[in-house]
């Protein structure tokens, strides 16, 4: 096993006593926090690779709970447009895209997640399901390779939706089966696999509790969009011929619990967010894709109140234009404090709980989120050296309101170091970005979309 140490930072622990730990040091023995402490204290174990974290806070790595790598070529690609109408723009991409294509799409999401300190992600897959493969092994051999720790949340369509991407619960029940089988725990639990409906109108009642049998058989978490705007609630009145709500449907039909994790939530009475609480269902923030799509505030400063375990996402790359956690966050507390009308309503230590510690709890990840003896080693450095980080009085505050996911230097996952210097070691990123630009004009015009040409020397349409 390697032993790796990180020796003379300013450590944020997010322990529960919230502990922070000035030129600290951060033991690591293969895949496990060993120690944690002060430099001062003691002159170190001996080790394979020491990293001078001096002039940097050193912290837990960031758990981005809700994105769409398999959308990451239509970034730019519509983000002025209202959410329904986006996602017909987006999926004719999505369905062109062969088992090559998905890969390096994946591929691209996984590098840019933790060159902004996100170890831990939630990808949440659509594609046309295909009878000869499962396209969702793309998606976990591109979190294998790259060395992120993730799961795969397998979003299913069986009705209302384009009959490219509908299987049958039967199809679903298999195809689950199958992905559970081959990666569900794999790579020592570093990968994982979840299911739900993409949207809440492409099944009937009998879908989400047939859905909720599937995982339970399977051992799986339950990963949905819900309530994400006002239409959301209005279209599932429709299509469900009765007056009901979201989160009325989900506990109905028994699709609310501590293994249930809830997406934007910005549309939700007072009852509802007590029926996630009674539950125990977790809910997750995306508030910069809220805000790009002017879908609303959601009043986060009340599920906190409400005892709520809340994670906090960036969406896709093609929903927000990034993966960056830190905006998440900063944007957590400027819509939260709107919302509330209270510049309390959400301060930067509680939402850099969300995205660490608490943004694990919420996914089903305890084991990782603060730097504690016995934790996984997922760990991160920022660079406080620099003029929009200075003076350092509060890290917390610096890092919620002013820090930005290029100030991200090393990242440490399942204790293997996966970035040095911003340097990713896992994968050819060069390489990477011009099999990115070739791939994904390929896609677009097998689907009819007209791109601009590359404005960058070194890359065009034959790279």
């Amino acid at each position: 096993m390697t032993r790796i140490v990180i020796e003379h930072g300013l450590v944020l622990t997010m322990d529960q006593a919230g502990r922070i730990i000035e030129d600290g040091r951060v033991v690591v023995d293969g895949r496990d926090i060993v120690a944690v402490g002060r430099c001062s204290d003691d002159p170190g174990p001996p080790c394979d690779l020491v990293i001078d974290a001096t002039g940097r806070i050193v912290l837990p790595g960031l758990v981005n709970s809700h994105t769409h790598l398999c959308m990451a070529f239509g970034r730019t690609i519509g983000p002025e447009r209202r959410l329904l109408e986006w996602l017909d723009l987006i999926m004719p991409m999505m369905a062109a895209m062969d088992e090559e294509a998905l890969y390096v799409a994946e591929l691209l999401g996984c590098v840019e997640n933790i060159k902004n300190g996100n170890t831990s992600l939630v990808e949440n897959i659509f594609m046309p399901p295909q009878a000869a493969s499962d396209p969702e092994d793309s998606a976990f051999r591109a979190l294998r390779d790259s060395g992120v720790r993730g799961t795969v949340a397998r979003a299913t369509e069986a009705r209302s939706f384009d009959p490219r991407f509908c299987e049958t619960a039967a199809e679903q029940a298999e195809r689950v089966g199958r992905l559970a089988g081959r990666w569900h725990g794999d790579e020592d639990g570093r990968l994982r696999l979840s299911i739900g409906p993409l949207l809440p109108w492409v099944v009937d009642e009998a879908g989400f509790r047939e859905t909720r049998r599937i995982a339970r058989d399977n051992g799986l978490a339950l990963h949905m969009h819900v309530a994400e705007s006002p239409e959301f609630n209005h279209m599932i009145a429709r299509h469900f011929g009765r007056d009901i709500r979201q989160v009325e449907l989900l506990d109905e039909v028994g699709c609310l619990g501590p293994d249930v994790q809830a997406i934007a939530c910005s549309d939700v009475s007072p009852r509802e967010i007590e029926l996630l609480a009674q539950s125990g269902t977790a809910v997750l923030f995306d508030p910069p894709t809220r805000l790009f799509w002017g879908t609303g505030f959601p009043p986060i400063g009340d599920f906190l109140a409400a005892g709520i375990t809340c994670g906090l996402a960036t969406n896709g790359a093609a929903a927000n234009c990034g993966q960056d956690l830190f905006e998440s966050m900063k944007y957590a507390c400027a819509t939260a404090k709107t919302a509330a009308n209270d510049p309390r309503a959400l301060t930067a230590a509680r939402a850099l709980r969300m995205a660490t510690v608490e943004g694990a709890r919420a996914i089903g990840l305890p084991e990782t989120g603060s730097i504690e003896v016995g934790k996984r080693a997922d760990l991160i450095t920022v660079d406080a050296r620099q003029p929009h980080l200075a003076p350092l009085f509060d890290p917390e505050k610096a890092l919620v309101y002013s820090a930005r996911g290029a100030d991200v230097r090393d990242a440490v996952i399942d204790g293997r170091v996966v970035m040095r210097d911003r340097k990713i070691l896992t994968v050819d990123e060069t390489a990477l970005l011009a099999e990115v630009d070739r791939v994904a004009r390929r896609c677009a015009a097998s689907a009819g979309i007209a791109l601009p040409e590359a404005r960058l020397m070194g890359i065009s349409n034959h790279a």
